[in-house]
């Protein structure tokens, strides 16, 4: 009997903990644009205090992906542990909105938090950090062009850094008028679609050599004036947030020598640095592959914030 008291107690007991140190999970409208509303989650940890807090941008070439998918569980759950708050954005997707649009609502996020995050769910708007994975990093990245408005340290992760010397010409426009899966875009802005019908989507126009057109709302290899205000090289400077990269050596998407040439940019502009290198993984599976690149992360923001 008393056996099965001390099993009942323990198996309660282990319950109870885990309700304890399970996650708050709440979702906030931080824009509205054209009557859409574009959301983010917040993920809260058990501490006490103003939370230091992470904002993490999910991948998918700009055009698929969403707040849900997008914000790999170990990571979230080892930033939690460490007492920072976690919020994982969705941002307007290509091409219904281009990139100068998208780059605006990663600002928009972070100035939310800054105005509201205190008193909403106990940010410290003091210390805000951002994070994303593939063209998530990317977005990160950007974060820190507005000196009013940067963070306090970027998190970049198989990020694509725009260092190669050449950039794909433009392909045939009248593909986007024949039958396809072009046919699901729409004329209003959009943040959170099917997952799978939009990744078809950015297959598509990666195919047809026009994912660039559709997401600058220009051809980027003919006007390269206009693709200074996106480009790392003309908006970096030595008041740049601390950077750290995590990157594989074989990533199957980014090439390796893009992403040495922006590590040696940031030394050359003596902008606060750290990068670290594992052999295999893109975005969330290289965070899954390497979970030691997770403790680099968070002894990162440590040091930083």
């Amino acid at each position: 009997m008393k056996i099965k008291l001390l099993i009942l107690f323990l198996s309660f007991s282990v319950g109870a903990f885990s309700q304890m140190i399970s996650d708050k999970k709440s979702t906030f409208i931080y824009k509205v644009v054209d009557n859409h509303e574009i959301k983010a989650n917040i993920f809260l940890p058990e501490t006490i205090g103003l939370h230091p807090v992470v904002v993490y941008f999910h991948g998918g070439g700009f055009m698929f992906g969403n707040r849900d998918k997008g914000l790999n569980g170990f990571l979230k759950d080892k930033l939690l542990e460490k007492g920072y708050a976690v919020v994982s954005a969705d941002y307007r997707l290509a091409p219904e909105t281009k990139l100068d649009g998208i780059i605006e609502d990663v600002g928009d996020v972070i100035d939310w938090l800054r105005k509201n995050g205190v008193e909403k769910y106990g940010v410290d708007k003091n210390k805000i950090a951002v994070a994303g994975g593939s063209a998530g990093g990317y977005l990160a990245l950007t974060a820190g062009f507005n000196k009013s408005n940067a963070p306090n340290a970027i998190i970049a992760i198989s990020t694509p850094t725009g260092f190669s010397k050449t950039l794909p010409e433009m392909g045939d426009l009248s593909l986007l008028k024949e039958a396809g899966p072009y046919e699901i875009v729409k004329d209003s802005p959009v943040s959170y679609g099917d997952y799978s019908s939009r990744m078809n989507l950015w297959r598509f126009l990666v195919r047809n050599r026009l994912a660039n057109y559709e997401l600058f709302g220009f051809d980027p290899s003919k006007d390269r004036e206009r693709l200074k205000q996106f480009t790392l090289v003309d908006n970096i400077d030595e008041d740049y947030p601390p950077v750290l990269v995590v990157h594989a050596k074989y990533d199957r998407l980014i090439n390796l020598k893009d992403v040495t040439d922006f590590q040696k940019f940031l030394g050359e502009k003596k902008v606060a640095n750290e990068f670290y290198f594992v052999n295999f993984g893109h975005s969330s599976e290289l965070i899954n592959q390497n979970p030691d690149a997770v403790d680099k992360m968070v002894e990162f923001l440590k040091n930083e914030m």
